[in-house]
């Protein structure tokens, strides 16, 4: 049997978001006879927040998990880098794998020890207003930069072609999609219904919600003016915006749903520990963004079941198939048009649609699935000419 391949992943942290989540599952169902997993991060849990992604993964005994305490700020990687270069020393990994804020500081330390660099993408970014000028000069950088690494794996077709607009030449860039877990993400109405109790809503009164962070890019606003539209026409209808924001943010938005005439007709219930529960509960999700990759909460959805409208992002078409609805970004209208079509449908026609929904998350995108792709390319990289080249500080 050939020599195990070490594959060191550095994340900010494990919060419970898309990113976390998808790595988290990544490195699951990775396969222990050929790999050997590290997982870094920057950031632990906060004290006195879920620890969520975190104690999943360090409930494994054939994973590696590392914190780096970084501090926060620019000046914490004065400690940070020194430490991560430490432990690579340490644990010597063939191939070294970034995301999001970890792919400049491993392409450093990976060209330093000549490693094998990764990079993992998972947005368009196509919609560039949204981002503050920090966030613009780093993805410049970035876009420039990445002509030193090895590979660059985005989870959309929609991000490599954004990317390679902007000017990124990597040596490789190819798209792996996102994996859900089918086996946790699954219909269940008690557990729907249950939450739906801990909200204050009805059984029977229609609900819908949309997921994620209370962040410019997930575009709240449209959506709170397509439920006020969609109120006039199904008067008991009731909404949630799931996810954790800012004071001001959630401020802000709950002024707009009161402008709006939706005064407790919109939940903000926060982040949410039971996100199963969370969708099944719903009688409808929404997905609001201007920017997108592969959108995680799209897929969680379907494998429960829950019938989805979103708007033209990323690969969110491609991945909601004909089980979904798809409308402009931004477009209000169309939005509250869609829901209310999916509100309208009959019983027999929404099993159907749940149904199949599900079907395609199992067939087309299960973690197994996301495993495999991200394996086969690991090893095609490890086995590559340029990853035999001399390396007289290792042994």
């Amino acid at each position: 049997m050939p020599p195990k391949i070490s594959v060191l992943f550095l994340i900010p942290s494990l919060v419970a978001n898309g990113a976390e989540r998808q790595l988290c599952e990544l490195v699951r169902h990775m396969d222990r006879e050929r790999f050997i997993v590290h997982v870094v991060v920057f950031y632990g849990p906060e004290p006195g927040a879920p620890a969520g992604p975190w104690l999943d993964l360090a409930g494994l005994q054939d994973l590696n998990l590392h914190c780096l305490h970084k501090r926060r700020g620019a000046l914490g990687y004065l400690a940070a880098l020194p430490r991560l270069l430490a432990l690579m020393l340490r644990v010597q990994p063939d191939i070294v794998h970034g995301y999001m804020d970890g792919n400049l500081p491993i392409l450093l330390l990976g060209r330093l020890l000549r490693r094998r660099v990764v990079w993992g993408i998972r947005r368009s970014s196509r919609d560039l207003t949204k981002l503050d000028r920090l966030s613009l000069r780093m993805l410049r950088v970035e876009v420039l930069l990445a002509r030193f690494v090895d590979l660059v794996i985005f989870n959309s077709e929609a991000g490599r072609s954004s990317y390679r607009a902007m000017g990124m030449k990597a040596e490789r860039m190819e798209v792996v999609a996102n994996g859900f877990d089918v086996e946790r993400f699954r219909p269940d109405p008690a557990g729907g219904a249950a939450q739906r109790l801990a909200w204050g809503v009805a059984a029977d009164v229609p609900l819908i919600g949309v997921v994620g962070r209370l962040h410019p890019v997930k575009d709240h606003p449209t959506f709170l003016r397509a439920a006020a539209r969609l109120a006039l026409e199904w008067p008991r209808a009731m909404f949630v915006c799931v996810g954790e924001g800012t004071g001001q943010e959630l401020g802000r938005l709950r002024a707009l749903a009161a402008s709006q005439g939706l005064a407790g007709r919109v939940l903000f219930p926060g982040a949410c520990g039971g996100m199963v529960a969370a969708y099944n509960a719903l009688t409808c999700l929404v997905l609001a963004s201007t920017d997108e990759g592969f959108p995680n909460v799209l897929g969680e959805a379907m494998a429960c079941g829950i019938p989805c409208v979103t708007t033209r992002v990323g690969d969110a078409e491609s991945l909601v198939g004909a089980q979904g609805i798809v409308v402009p970004v931004g477009d209000d209208l169309a939005m509250a048009r869609a829901v209310s079509r999916l509100l309208g449908e009959t019983a027999q026609a929404r099993a159907d649609r749940s149904g199949s929904a599900r079907s395609r998350i199992c067939a087309r995108f299960s973690v197994q699935a996301l495993a495999r792709s991200t394996e086969a390319r690991l090893l095609d990289l490890a086995s590559s000419p340029a990853a035999t080249c001399p390396d007289p500080g290792r042994p």
